[in-house]
C-alpha cells in the first residue's frame, strides 16, 4: 500500500488547564485593581512635584512639601511639560517591564497555579500607567507642534489600530482553526 508523503493536519496543541475562579477573587482582583491605579496615579502627581523644578511655577503649590530640586531659573510652561513627561516615564516604563515580566511569567509558565491570578492586576494597573504616559506624550505634541502635532498623532493612532486589528483578526482566524 502506497505511503502519503502529503502533509497531514498537526494534532491539536493540548488544552492549557483552566483554573476555578470564585466571585470573591474577581471582586478582590477588581479592588486591588482600582487601589494600585489609584496609587499610581497619586505617585506620579508626587513625583512631578518632588523633581520637577518647574512644578511650584506651572504645576501647582503646595506649601507643606518641598521640591528635591530648587529652581534656578524661570521655565517655559512647554519645559515644564516636558520635565513631567520625561519625570512620569522613568517611572511607568520600569513599571511596565516588571508587570510585563510578571505577567509572562505566570501566564506563560507550563503549569499554572492559582495563584497567578495576582499578576492579572498589575498587568491591567501597567496597561493603565502606560495609555497615561501615551496620552500625556500626546497632548505635549498637539500642544507644542500645533498643527504638526495633531498629524503625528492621527499617524500613530493609525498604525496602532491598524496593528490591533492585524491581531484580533490573527487571533480569531487561529481560534477557528483549532476549534475544526
Amino acid at each position: 500500500m502506497p505511503v502519503n508523503i502529503l502533509p497531514q493536519k498537526p494534532p491539536p496543541p493540548p488544552a492549557k488547564k483552566k483554573i476555578k475562579v470564585s466571585w470573591m477573587t474577581v471582586v478582590f482582583i477588581i479592588i486591588l485593581t482600582i487601589i494600585l491605579i489609584i496609587l499610581g496615579e497619586r505617585f506620579l502627581v508626587d513625583l512631578n512635584r518632588w523633581a520637577n523644578p518647574a512644578y511650584y511655577q506651572y504645576g501647582g503649590d503646595y506649601s507643606y512639601t518641598t521640591t528635591m530640586i530648587t529652581p534656578t531659573k524661570n521655565y517655559s510652561q512647554g519645559q515644564y511639560e516636558t520635565s513631567r513627561l520625561l519625570i512620569h516615564a522613568a517611572f511607568i516604563l520600569p513599571v511596565l517591564l516588571a508587570a510585563l515580566l510578571l505577567y509572562f511569567l505566570q501566564y506563560y509558565k507550563k503549569e499554572r497555579t492559582p495563584k497567578s491570578i495576582v499578576a492579572l492586576p498589575y498587568f491591567i494597573f501597567a496597561l493603565w500607567m502606560i495609555l497615561h504616559l501615551v496620552l500625556e506624550a500626546f497632548y505635549i505634541l498637539i500642544d507644542q507642534l500645533k498643527e504638526a502635532g495633531v498629524y503625528i498623532v492621527l499617524i500613530v493612532l493609525a498604525v496602532v489600530l491598524t496593528w490591533l486589528v492585524m491581531f484580533i483578526q490573527k487571533k480569531i482566524h487561529e481560534k477557528k482553526l483549532t476549534n475544526l
